[in-house]
């Protein structure tokens, strides 16, 4: 189905969200973004980059995120362009990516960063990590769980706060799955972790790969997704349980929890991160 969506921002909790603007190449089994649901399927980068500015003219806000509807990095120079971009506005700026990042990207980033400090503003990363063992299933196109944390490392090494979001939090992986996760990622220098909820609409996409008894377990809410300037009317399945408990492993390995981008964003502009 091809989306027939125009370009949209919205300000939600003094953030904005930047689409991509290109199908995410990874086709994670837990993904939202396929349908143009949450933003434009397709759309040109310049038009994106062009309606923001317009937009960044008569709304107020402090962050931007970049790359919540797909890869900002499956085709690096479009991605590092429209960082770029960004960067010029004056916000705290974040990307989201799931890719390995190396090499000239990096080195690319960090011409991006040290700008941007210059202008007192600051390039923040999050690294998506849903999963360990069963990203062979769960993931199977996308860069493995060690290549990720290898991003974290580098990307702390040139100077870039760097969290991982482990959004969704999946009810049918054993615990054991998030404890390596956490372990692996704080051994690397991660600056916190973002904990996220899982989507479904009512036919039940995004979440057809979980136990469907498991799945019947988890509470959940029909909610309006807030955060998407399209407003999708989705299931929105929440385990306090298993979200306490992967909370709790967080803080027990002496990392930070945050339940918002937001806030970990919040945290890396005001407090500040030792890098």
């Amino acid at each position: 189905m091809k989306s027939t969506r125009l370009i949209q921002f919205k300000v939600d909790k003094g953030r904005v969200l930047v689409p991509v603007g290109e199908p995410c190449p990874f086709g994670c089994r837990y993904c939202y973004t396929r349908t143009g649901e949450v933003g434009p399927a397709r759309a040109d980068p310049t038009d994106i980059l062009e309606k923001l500015q317009a937009f960044a003219q008569t709304h107020p806000f402090e962050f931007i995120q970049f790359g919540y509807d797909g890869e900002p990095f499956a085709r690096p120079a479009r991605g590092l362009m429209m960082l770029e971009h960004l960067a010029k506005l004056g916000k705290q700026v974040s990307f989201s990516t799931k890719a390995f990042i190396e090499g000239q990207t990096l080195e690319s980033l960090a011409a991006i960063q040290k700008k941007m400090q210059l202008a007192q503003t600051t390039l923040i990363g999050l690294v998506s990590l849903s999963c360990w063992d069963s990203a062979s299933s769960i993931e199977p196109h996308t860069p493995t769980p060690h290549q990720r944390i290898t991003t974290l490392t580098n990307l702390r090494h040139i100077g870039i706060p760097t969290f991982i979001a482990i959004r969704p939090i999946l009810p049918h992986l054993p615990h054991e799955e998030y404890v390596q996760m956490i372990s692996k990622a704080l051994q690397a220098g991660c600056d916190g972790f973002i904990l996220g909820p899982l989507y479904s609409d009512d036919h039940g996409r995004f979440v057809r790969f979980i136990p469907n008894e498991t799945l019947k377990a988890i509470p959940y809410q029909k909610v309006v997704v807030a955060w998407s300037a399209h407003a999708p009317v989705w299931r929105r399945y929440e385990d306090e349980q298993r979200l306490r408990q992967v909370a709790d492993t967080v803080k027990e390995k002496g990392g930070r929890v945050f339940l918002s981008s937001v806030d970990a964003l919040r945290f890396a502009s005001e407090k500040g991160v030792v890098v």
